[in-house]
């Protein structure tokens, strides 16, 4: 797919982004199954009260894994078990790729029917 005019980085939209506001329920991911991050692998974000749920997945075909972050309790779940300091680490370094490398174009934002009949 061609452009005429930059991409912009979901990066460039953090700052306006409050992480406290509990109201926020929704999920990021893209738009289509073609599109990827710069190194193959995807990502989908969704975010309920604080509660961070991340499926990650490799690459085409790669089995997915699922972190779920709890930012209240600063504790992390990884494919339905309790996870470690470590899957916290990586649980934020995928968080910063998807945020720097996703292009805002390529993405969609699901909204549970509650919040869009607001």
């Amino acid at each position: 797919m061609v452009y005429n005019y930059p991409m912009t980085k979901v990066s460039a939209y953090i700052e306006k982004i409050d992480f406290e506001d509990r109201s926020f329920v929704g999920t990021l991911t893209f738009r289509n199954e073609e599109l990827t991050l710069p190194d193959g692998s995807k990502i989908a974000l969704g975010i309920d009260d604080g509660r961070w749920i991340l499926v990650y997945q490799t690459g085409a075909g790669a089995s997915f894994k699922v972190f779920e972050y709890d930012s209240h309790e600063k504790k992390i779940v990884v494919d339905k078990k309790p996870g470690t300091g470590d899957d916290i680490k990586q649980f934020k370094k995928l968080i910063s790729y998807f945020f720097v490398s996703a292009n805002i174009e390529d993405l969609v934002t699901l909204l549970p029917p509650q919040v869009m009949e607001k």
